[in-house]
């Protein structure tokens, strides 16, 4: 879903190549038109209705339906962007210093090569690099 400004401009229909600002002066019943039938399309309300002090006309042709749609995209707008960051807060949490200390990539690595023969990490006194020359790594 795209949310489309004053100067952003048709990529599709027959007002292709044209922006918002001119589809406005010339046919605003497609904005609401384009509100109701496509998913990719959507106004914030606030600057649909700042539109309508500009271009008395759009007042005129938005539907009850096109402002329903609009409200409804905004609020999945809304909670895309919730889910957006708490993916991102989770993400962070995993990005820190401490997640994935050396010591845990040691003891991954003791626990791969050795399958439990040598007994336990916290046991073992010995530097990787010596546990892997003895092994024949």
């Amino acid at each position: 879903m795209k949310f489309y400004t004053l100067d952003t401009i048709f990529s599709f229909g027959r007002h292709q190549g044209q922006t918002v600002a001119e589809v406005l002066v010339e046919n605003p019943g497609y904005l609401n038109f384009c509100l109701q039938v496509l998913d990719h399309f959507a106004l914030h309300r606030a600057e649909v209705e700042a539109w309508q002090q500009a271009y008395p006309k759009l007042s005129e042709q938005m539907t009850d339906a096109a402002w329903n749609k609009l409200d409804e995209k905004e609020s999945q707008l809304q909670a895309e962007m919730e889910r957006q960051q708490e993916a991102d807060d989770d993400y962070d949490s995993y990005d820190s210093g401490d997640y994935y200390s050396r010591d845990d990539a040691d003891r991954d690595t003791f626990d791969a090569l050795t399958d439990g023969q040598y007994g336990d990490y916290d046991d073992f006194g010995g530097d990787m690099d010596s546990l892997r020359d003895a092994m024949g790594y």
